[in-house]
């Protein structure tokens, strides 16, 4: 396993997700299309707002590590509201998080999805709050 690769017990595995870069304010993760397709064989939107939650959340916990160094924190979703804008039928989609607000209890996320040619297939709005997770 590589720093790129998911443990084989989550759904970012089972999706073949592949994180490509990882900040508190950029996080961009990839996705293929095949595996991942509703029935009339397009992407599914589900798989979508996974890959918007992913890379949201990981922008978020990346960011929950630098408030406090006496006490770990974690960020956990609250709120996502995506919109499909075209299908994608086969190769990669990636997920671009961008930071919208970095704060010290919540964190909101911007994450635009593209296929290969740079054309938006989703968009979504991400929130994070940030906690003390449970023991």
């Amino acid at each position: 396993m590589t720093d790129r690769d998911f443990a084989a017990h989550t759904l970012m595995h089972r999706m073949n997700m592949e994180l490509v870069s990882l900040s508190p304010q950029e996080c961009v993760i990839r996705m293929p299309v095949e595996g991942n397709r509703q029935r009339a064989g397009f992407l599914h939107g589900g798989a979508s707002a996974a890959l918007v939650e992913t890379a949201g959340s990981f922008a978020a916990n990346e960011h929950a590590q630098t408030i406090a160094e006496d006490t770990p924190l974690v960020a956990v979703g609250v709120e996502l509201s995506i919109q499909h804008i075209a299908a994608a039928a086969d190769g990669y989609v990636t997920a671009t998080a961008t930071a919208v607000q970095l704060g010290r209890s919540r964190c909101v996320h911007r994450v635009d999805v593209k296929n290969e040619d740079g054309e938006m297939i989703s968009t979504a709005l991400i929130s994070n709050q940030i906690i003390r997770p449970r023991k």
